[in-house]
């Protein structure tokens, strides 16, 4: 199948499009890219100058429209992608292709993509709260379809090799993500303890006692580097933006994080979200929490028991590669006939089996 990708393709920093591009490549199509994030124009200058902004945008648009008509792909599909109209999606249709959207991050462009979904075949979202709001809306033909792993990238890397892009030290709990007030919160819960903090914006926090002996690297790392990180640490933990708050904060969405840590072989301990725990099982392949009090005693029993460590981590990453990779994730967006567009992300009890049914795998 020809298929042409539509995404935000950053070469310095690998995330869902690269690694969707690999899983389609890897299942034999031939696959082509599209950047809708290449302005030519800077930000600020668009943010100064509205006419600018549409000029560039329009820019955008035509410019798929062309490239569509010219290669006559199978099928297009948009890693959300809201600098696209319903106009310019319509016009991709028009001309044979099947279009779909994988919506995957909430809350970010919420509003646009739910007045979008009705110009797609198909228009999948990573987060079953975001997919019951499209559902009340009429949006008939749109389903959950949560974040997944790349086995080839999120793998037990060689541990002789020290973490490119960070530092060689060992913490035995290591926390990877940018800094967000909530996780500032509650990872001070784990004063005391040995944790090493890395991300974008952490030096918010170096006026923080309780954060300042933790911090390491305030800017983003290669996969290269975190792989390197969790495979030395024994626990890796994972707090979610607006953990802890109201659903329609988090939109219950399981990070990307959530699939990386279990296919590095780790042991993560993350926050309750909804979504999380309707894909996997706490005690057998992750461990949970939903206080700092509780993240502590969650840790800290973790370090104690290394043997129920070790084995959780070891069911984590059976899990996740058994139905939750962008391989599985890849059949799903391609196959005309899912019948999962039926209500298949409701947050039923059985959901996480439907859902690795429609991707191939199991659990």
């Amino acid at each position: 199948m020809k298929i042409l990708l539509s995404g935000a393709f950053n070469p310095a920093f690998e995330a869902l499009p690269e690694y969707l591009a690999s899983a389609l490549v890897r299942l034999g199509h031939e696959v082509h890219l599209f950047n809708h994030r290449a302005f030519l124009l800077p930000g600020r200058v668009r943010a100064l100058s509205p006419p600018l902004e549409r000029l560039d945008r329009a820019r955008l648009n035509a410019r798929l429209v062309r490239l569509t008509r010219r290669l006559r792909p199978d099928q297009v599909l948009v890693n959300q992608g809201m600098v696209l109209t319903p106009d310019t999606v319509r016009a991709l249709r028009d001309l044979g292709a099947r279009c779909v959207n994988w919506f995957s991050d909430y809350p970010a462009e919420f509003d646009l993509g739910l007045r979008a979904a009705p110009a797609y075949d198909a228009f999948y979202l990573g987060s079953s709260y975001a997919a019951a709001r499209h559902e009340e809306a009429g949006n008939a033909r749109s389903a959950w379809l949560p974040f997944a792993c790349d086995p080839y990238a999120h793998r037990p890397p060689d541990t002789s090799a020290a973490p490119e892009g960070a530092s060689g030290s060992a913490e035995r709990i290591v926390f990877v993500g940018s800094h967000y007030p909530e996780r500032q919160i509650l990872l001070r819960f784990l004063h005391g303890l040995p944790v090493g903090i890395w991300g974008p914006g952490w030096e918010r926090a170096s006026g923080d006692p309780h954060l300042l002996p933790m911090l390491r690297e305030s800017r983003a790392l290669r996969p290269a580097a975190w792989r390197a990180l969790y495979a030395r640490a024994e626990v890796v933990v994972n707090i979610h933006y607006g953990s802890l708050g109201p659903r329609e904060v988090s939109g219950d969405l399981a990070n990307t994080r959530v699939f990386e840590i279990l296919g590095c072989g780790a042991h993560q301990v993350v926050n309750r979200q909804g979504d999380v725990l309707r894909l996997f099982r706490e005690g057998e392949h992750l461990s949970a929490f939903s206080s700092g009090d509780e993240l502590r005693a969650v840790v800290e029993g973790c370090l104690r028991d290394a043997d129920r460590r070790r084995a959780v981590a070891a069911n984590g990453r059976r899990a996740v590669l058994a139905a939750h990779t962008y391989d599985h994730r890849a059949r799903l967006l391609l196959d005309r006939t899912i019948a999962g567009l039926d209500g298949a992300h409701r947050p039923a009890p059985d959901a996480p089996a439907r859902l690795a049914a429609a991707a191939g795998g199991g659990r």
